[in-house]
């Protein structure tokens, strides 16, 4: 997420993570050792999730700017990055 926000922020692309922990003391702790360069907001009661019906964890959304759901990946899938920065590449403006 970090390449991807780093290659493509200046043209649009907008990265937010959604943590659902419901300690945040773990996740503030990994972020200080290793801090995101993209928004990172927390909800422990996973509402979120719900509204996404998110089957998996991690699961990650490609929405675009007018919140249409371009690709959803449940779990993580490193094989998968070249599809994803396909699709951002195609739908970010040029």
């Amino acid at each position: 997420m970090s390449g991807l926000h780093h290659r493509y922020s200046a043209k649009g692309l907008v990265i937010v993570a959604i943590n659902l922990d419901k300690n945040r003391d773990a996740a503030d702790e990994f972020l200080a050792q290793y801090p995101a360069p993209f928004l990172v907001t927390f909800d422990p009661s996973g509402k979120t999730a719900e509204a996404f019906h998110v089957p998996a964890m991690p699961s990650s959304y490609l929405i675009d700017s007018a919140g249409i759901i371009l690709n959803a990946q449940a779990g993580f899938d490193p094989g998968g990055t070249g599809k994803i920065e396909a699709l951002i590449e195609e739908t970010l403006p040029r």
